[in-house]
């Protein structure tokens, strides 16, 4: 299957305006998403996988070792901005851009992937995978588990290695680490209609590499966030801005014209854009 050339974020005119014309991307925090079992169900699911591959013998030793290298993972959050390969999708329209009465652009692929890797967010593509069998990293765990299991039956016996059981634990942590970090590249199988792409930070030192954190007030909420600066980026690349969106679509139910969006780019420093505009052809009804 082709790679696609370009991939849409649907959302509404208010955060078009921030994307496009101050050249910021916000990343939100995954665990606040609409994914209740976000950075969760990978692990949750890589550890069916592993027991798997080990006899009951072992079971204990890897409960244990999951607990000790996860005891913070509720504590971690990556910071994520989302994409998907669909253009036009009635779904994402009422999801994600005020039930069609917002906007959805579309990024040059190639150039966000240079933009997220040069400012610590790379883009990535979501896995829906139903499960982790066939994962590398599952057999490499299992492995571990069964050698750090000799090795703690070895020093109960007073007859155990101190430089393997080190090399090991060191294994063990640096394996626990990659898979904590891939963790926000899987979701549910349920969302695999939105195929998802991200631009996403580590759950590491987010503030070491994005800055610091931003908070978003709401009635009811206040929402953390972090800013990608797409224009700086583009510039320290030097990249023409303005490539890097193919297409503005308007909302099936949007209120705003053409024209009006036309008006608001040239207005605004951003006339290239004019000729990108286009209208959804979604029949979608407002209920």
């Amino acid at each position: 299957m082709t790679e696609p050339k370009r991939l849409y974020h649907y959302t509404d005119f208010n955060a078009m305006r921030g994307i496009i014309s101050n050249g910021e991307i916000w990343l939100w925090n995954l665990r606040r998403m609409n994914d209740s079992q976000e950075m969760q169900y990978f692990i949750k699911e890589l550890k069916v996988a592993v027991k798997k591959q080990l006899s009951a013998e072992h079971y204990d030793c890897m409960e244990t070792l999951f607990a000790e290298n996860l005891k913070d993972f509720d504590k971690l959050s990556s910071f994520a901005s989302c994409f998907s390969e669909y253009a036009d999708d009635a779904a994402q329209w009422t999801r994600y851009a005020k039930n069609g009465m917002g906007v959805c652009i579309a990024f040059n692929k190639e150039m966000l992937a240079k933009i997220g890797e040069a400012g610590h967010a790379p883009l990535c593509k979501v896995n829906y995978s139903r499960n982790c069998d066939d994962l590398g990293i599952v057999k490499e765990l299992a492995d571990l588990i069964i050698e750090s299991h000799s090795e703690r039956n070895a020093a109960n016996d007073n007859s155990g290695n101190n430089v393997q059981s080190v090399n090991i634990a060191k294994k063990i942590r640096e394996t626990f680490n990659r898979l904590i970090t891939s963790s926000p590249l899987f979701k549910h199988p349920s969302f695999i209609s939105e195929k998802e792409y991200r631009l996403v930070s580590l759950p590491y030192n987010v503030t070491e590499y994005l800055g610091e954190p931003h908070f978003f007030v709401e009635e009811t909420n206040i929402k953390k966030y972090y800013i990608l600066k797409l224009r700086n980026v583009c510039n320290a690349l030097k990249l023409n801005y303005a490539d890097l969106f193919e297409e503005i679509c308007i909302g099936p139910q949007a209120r705003v014209t053409k024209d009006v969006l036309s008006d608001y780019f040239s207005a605004t420093g951003m006339g290239e854009l004019c000729a990108k505009i286009k209208l959804s052809e979604c029949p979608l009804r407002r209920f």
